[in-house]
């Protein structure tokens, strides 16, 4: 019986030792506007493109990306998508029936995978490096690519 109570009491005072105050969630290392570095990036021979300008919103589990990409005749091409970081399946907004899946690995990795049906086109992975200056995006399915972005 002294065993059990002793039990219980550490497990009650190692609770409140560990419980932390409720506070606002700390910034995401995505939020904010990234530059693409073409001349450290790796493109895919499909993807012609001058220069890529990203914009990462990030909400909780709500990701915005927002993007523009600069064409070899000059001209620019907008996109925008939001989805969900928990796993939950979003529609693409830039392709018709198109969707993603897409989860958080860890504070500074965000994996997405797109699909189409019930294929796998690609799987994109975002990393920011650990000070926070440097964002790698790496494409592997129909386009195989890595671009790397630094911070605006």
């Amino acid at each position: 019986m002294t065993q059990v109570l002793l039990a219980t009491l550490l497990m009650v005072g190692t609770s409140a030792l560990t419980k932390e105050p409720a506070r606002a969630p700390a910034a995401s290392p995505f939020a904010g506007s990234w530059t693409a570095d073409l001349s450290q990036s790796r493109l895919d021979a499909k993807m012609a493109i001058k220069g890529v300008e990203l914009t990462i919103g990030v909400r909780g589990n709500v990701v915005t990306l927002s993007s523009s990409f600069t064409l070899p005749n000059g001209q620019t091409q907008s996109e925008k998508e939001t989805l969900r970081a928990d796993g939950t399946e979003t529609a693409a907004t830039s392709i018709a029936g198109v969707t993603h899946v897409a989860n958080w690995v860890g504070p500074q990795v965000l994996a997405l995978v797109a699909r189409k049906g019930n294929q796998n086109i690609a799987l994109i992975t975002y990393e920011v490096s650990s000070d926070g200056q440097t964002l790698a995006a790496r494409t592997s399915g129909l386009v195989e690519q890595m671009v790397i972005f630094r911070r605006r």
